[in-house]
């Protein structure tokens, strides 16, 4: 199990970063200025490093070390992680996760806070949840409804949204039926919205969208769908590229040159990517090019010391 732990963490920065480059950009604007990207690239509109990943990769190492620090109760660790990179005034940061964080700062409950934002904003349901949570899978995966209620309860830090709620639910499990079960996606599709809906209904999570939304992504001949910054339109578009790819580097390359949010998609598909085909199939082209290694190596190897056994 241990390669596709490792792989589902260095996958996600390594998603993050060869997306990072062409946030925004639309599948045209691509393709007119790179052709078909496949390498990492430098640019983009937070003039990244070549190598250099996102406020993505940075929330999953943060959300990583507030769950080492107290698997029992990581809420508070993690949000001590949350402000202190706040206060760094990090040049990237997403409008909810920023106002929530601002909120908190003003009514010190992080519960209090995120509904404060979604009252606050008409956001409520963007990906800022669903990019951080791939840690929950591999801390929890030992008892599935722990996993899903950790996973509700860190994403509602700062997103109060049934939909995003969901979305982090179905990847989560996902991750983990990926990196466990291996075989025929999309029985691990029916697996992982089983599990959702079981979980959505002890959790009394009620989405309007995300069932019918997901479901009929996966149909054959559905419209490709563009990552642009909601959780359901960023996880649907990993989920095709996903089942229509047959190793890493293509499912990867495929959901990035879609344009729109190409770091979170980057980044969800490589969580989930790198579970399911493992570290070895990540092309070493990219981790070599991989900027600011050291902290996902340290939180990785602590995931493997601390919870491996939860794959036993």
């Amino acid at each position: 199990m241990n390669d596709y732990i490792k792989g589902s963490f260095w996958g996600a920065a390594v998603g993050d970063a060869l997306g990072g480059a062409l946030e925004n950009m639309s599948s045209e604007e691509i393709a007119n200025r790179h052709g078909t990207v496949t390498e990492i690239l430098g640019g983009g509109w937070l003039d990244l490093q070549p190598g250099e990943y996102t406020d993505d990769t940075q929330m999953i190492i943060m959300v990583a070390e507030g769950i080492l620090a107290n698997p029992a109760y990581p809420i508070e660790e993690i949000g001590r992680r949350f402000l202190r990179w706040y206060y760094s005034n990090p040049r990237d940061i997403g409008t909810t996760t920023a106002r929530s964080f601002e909120s908190y700062l003003r009514c010190g409950s992080w519960k209090e806070a995120s509904v404060i934002t979604a009252k606050s904003l008409n956001k409520l349901d963007s990906n800022g949840a669903l990019m951080r949570t791939l840690p929950v899978t591999f801390a929890y995966w030992n008892n599935p409804r722990d996993m899903a209620y950790w996973s509700v309860d860190i994403a509602s830090m700062t997103h109060h949204s049934q939909e995003s709620a969901a979305c982090c639910i179905f990847y989560n499990y996902l991750v983990g039926v990926a990196a466990c079960l291996k075989g025929n996606k999309r029985e691990l599709f029916t697996k992982s919205l089983q599990f959702t809906d079981e979980q959505c209904a002890r959790l009394d999570i009620n989405p309007a969208s995300f069932f019918w939304y997901v479901v009929k992504a996966v149909q054959s001949g559905a419209v490709n769908i563009i990552p642009k910054g909601k959780a359901l339109d960023t996880l649907g578009a990993t989920l095709q590229c996903f089942l229509h790819t047959e190793t890493f580097e293509e499912a990867l390359v495929k959901v990035v040159n879609l344009g729109g949010d190409t770091d979170t998609a980057g980044n969800i598909m490589g969580g989930l990517a790198g579970a399911y085909y493992g570290y070895e199939a990540i092309p070493k082209r990219w981790l070599n090019a991989l900027l600011g290694k050291d902290r996902i190596a340290g939180v990785t190897d602590a995931f493997l010391k601390k919870f491996s056994r939860n794959f036993v």
